[in-house]
């Protein structure tokens, strides 16, 4: 089983963005209430973010 790697509050760099996107894809089946899916909507909000900030 592969370690969690660290949680970042913010992603600075595409190299960041990259590394959040790889994680997501690794979990995104998580399981409802599992601390996978609380990892998952915490990438998810950090990568919105940085796509706002950007990506338009």
């Amino acid at each position: 089983m592969k370690q969690k790697p660290e949680m970042k509050e913010v992603l600075v760099t595409e190299d960041d963005y990259r590394e959040a996107l790889k994680r997501f894809l690794e979990i995104c089946d998580a399981e409802e209430g599992s601390p996978e899916a609380e990892e998952l909507e915490h990438l998810m909000t950090l990568m919105e973010i940085y796509e706002q900030e950007n990506c338009s």
